[in-house]
């Protein structure tokens, strides 16, 4: 299948179609899931643990019933502008900074705007985790801030070879100490953990979830190369995930690969990165440009670099017949620099 292909073409319109209306189905389901509950819940159960910290108390206390705080201190620090407002203001300000926020991500990764309905981003949304933040954060070259919000963030910059950011954050990291509870966290440790186990349904949605898949995510790991790999890394790999993990994966995700990552099921993660392989695979063969086994640094990299791969190719809106003489359909621009978990 050449660049220039009236197939290629259509068939990318076709997925252009297939995947916007599977996205929208998957979360119309998982929102009349949550009618009973108002929006915003799981960030107010962060501040809730922020304002506790800030009162001398221990933020890591589990409620008698629903959902604990689980996040490592450095979140607390980073929900320090929510605990300062009235909840009712903090709510809606979670709830409109996480649109506001993830739109302009869309927008900057010159994605189409339907790619606000990808299920887990919906699913965050709604309850008002603040790890909707990370992937903006981290597409806006806030890494440190992305890190202090959820520490498992560091792992794109870390895969990245983003060492100026890694150093940045460590820094903030070893001054605050004297400033957060990590005493208190090491020693609730133990109810932690089972916290975390007990709301991501034993092992979430990672691979750890399947572990016969292990040899398969792996060998999926090194083939997708190393800037695809950053951002799907912590779906995949991270103990405990819950599905709005994925949401992270948006710079880095492909179609297909997105409508797996879109099924809140046990492997689906190790399936999407398949799939992000295989899809990879058959836009070198039409492109002639790979992106698989590339874990070299690009000449680019450093101050300045994308913060991500390429984005997907969007469709043509020429006519197919106009399509034979074309070098290649357009590429986007790249992209520049209830009981819920609650890490």
């Amino acid at each position: 299948m050449t660049p220039g292909d009236p197939l290629r073409a259509r068939l990318i319109g076709t997925l252009w179609v297939i995947v916007p209306i599977w996205f929208v189905v998957i979360s119309v389901i998982r929102l009349s899931t949550y009618l009973p509950y108002e929006p915003g819940y799981d960030g107010m159960l962060y501040r809730t643990a922020t304002v506790s910290w800030m009162q001398g108390q221990d933020p890591w206390v589990a409620p008698a019933v629903g959902a604990a705080f689980a996040a490592p201190p450095p979140t607390l620090l980073a929900m320090v502008p929510f605990a300062l407002i009235p909840e009712p203001v903090a709510r809606v300000a979670l709830l409109v900074l996480g649109v506001v926020a993830s739109v302009w991500m869309i927008r900057r990764l010159r994605m189409p705007i339907w790619w606000l309905a990808f299920p887990p981003l919906v699913d965050g949304l709604y309850i008002g985790n603040p790890h909707i933040f990370i992937a903006p954060l981290l597409v806006a070259g806030l890494a440190p801030i992305a890190g202090f919000l959820k520490l498992y963030a560091l792992a794109v910059p870390a895969l990245r070879l983003d060492v100026r950011a890694l150093v940045i954050t460590g820094v903030l990291l070893v001054v605050t100490i004297p400033l957060l509870p990590w005493g208190q966290f090491v020693a609730d440790w133990p109810q932690i953990n089972d916290a975390l186990r007990r709301q991501a349904g034993g092992t979430g949605l990672s691979v750890w979830a399947t572990p016969w898949l292990l040899p398969v995510a792996v060998a999926a790991a090194v083939l997708i190369g190393r800037e695809r790999l950053a951002w799907l890394s912590v779906p995949v790999f991270w103990p405990f995930t819950q599905w709005y993990y994925a949401a992270m994966a948006l710079p880095g995700v492909t179609p297909l690969a997105a409508m797996a990552l879109a099924t809140p099921v046990a492997g689906a993660t190790t399936v999407a990165l398949v799939i992000a392989v295989v899809e990879l695979y058959w836009r070198a063969r039409s492109t002639g440009r790979s992106e698989l086994l590339r874990w070299r640094p690009p000449p680019e990299a450093g101050r300045g670099a994308t913060p991500g791969p390429r984005p997907w190719p969007t469709p043509d809106p020429r006519p197919a017949a106009d399509l034979d003489s074309a070098a290649e359909p357009p590429l986007a621009p790249p992209p520049v620099s209830g009981d819920r978990a609650s890490d």
